[in-house]
């Protein structure tokens, strides 16, 4: 997920209303150079490439996408051209299963006790909508999904990623693992934690469980620069009974305000459809 202060100061800032950007040092820098064959296959897919960056993710490589999703080379070769879906709350192709199933949730331990305190309110949000898949603290990584600290690139035009997931659920009912939380903004050496750390948390867990952004055909409804993300060679499917425009607090809102924003009625009518 992005943050957007800097498109409402001077322009403002995504994703946290209340962040205070830290100074730029040299693993902050914006990255230019990226392989042209990815670019072209990432742009056949739908993606935005405007701020894609090279990057690593637990020690594995590849390349941060539209902000907070990660997709190593090989990911991105196996995904397939396809045409997007012009609606709000949609899907991948593959979502978490067996119905029933207890997904095991890791917070790492270096987190502080703020950030332990949202982590906890972020999965009780989607233990409190009675799904077919529950969300359980882990003690120790390795988890089903793991969320982890890490120092994350600005993007170009000074943009801050707030967090990101590996990708999506897989064709065996796995989730995505893992997430990584920016610890410049989230695990701070000095400075509060901003307000929206739930909303982050949910919103990185909602891509790991199979959730698109809400306003991926129109980014610039929360981002303030336009994109369509598409298809993405993920799946775009539609969930029925959800609205078919952006919607207002959406926690899968591709760039944040910095606030808090528990689940809309869409949101749960989007979560209670597919789980």
């Amino acid at each position: 997920m992005k943050s957007n202060h800097f498109l409402k100061f001077a322009l403002s800032a995504v994703l946290v209303g209340t962040i205070v950007v830290s100074c730029e040092s040299e693993n902050n820098e914006e990255i230019d150079l990226i392989d042209t064959q990815v670019r072209a296959k990432l742009e056949s897919l739908g993606f935005n490439t405007d701020n894609l960056t090279e990057d690593s993710l637990n020690g594995v490589d590849g390349f941060t996408v539209e902000g907070d999703i990660f997709l190593t080379r090989d990911q991105i070769n196996e995904m397939a051209p396809a045409s997007g879906v012009g609606t709000e709350h949609y899907r991948t192709n593959n979502i978490v299963g067996p119905d029933g199933r207890v997904v095991s949730v890791y917070m790492d331990a270096a987190f502080n006790s703020t950030m332990q305190a949202a982590f906890d309110d972020a999965i009780n949000r989607y233990n409190s909508l009675n799904l077919d898949i529950t969300f359980q603290r882990a003690n120790s990584s390795g988890a089903d999904i793991d969320i982890l600290s890490q120092k994350l690139k600005r993007v170009r035009g000074g943009g801050v990623i707030l967090g990101r997931s590996a990708g999506f659920p897989d064709a065996n009912g796995d989730p995505a693992t893992p997430i990584v939380l920016n610890s410049d903004i989230y695990n701070p050496r000095r400075g509060g934690i901003p307000a929206d750390a739930a909303t982050v948390i949910a919103h990185e867990i909602g891509h790991a469980i199979g959730f698109r952004h809400t306003d991926y055909d129109q980014r610039e409804f929360s981002c303030g620069r336009a994109g369509n993300e598409g298809d993405a060679g993920v799946g775009a499917v539609y969930i029925p009974g959800t609205p078919t425009g952006p919607e207002a607090g959406s926690w899968m809102l591709a760039c944040s305000n910095g606030t808090n924003r528990p689940f809309t009625s869409g949101d749960q009518t989007a979560l209670t459809t597919v789980y």
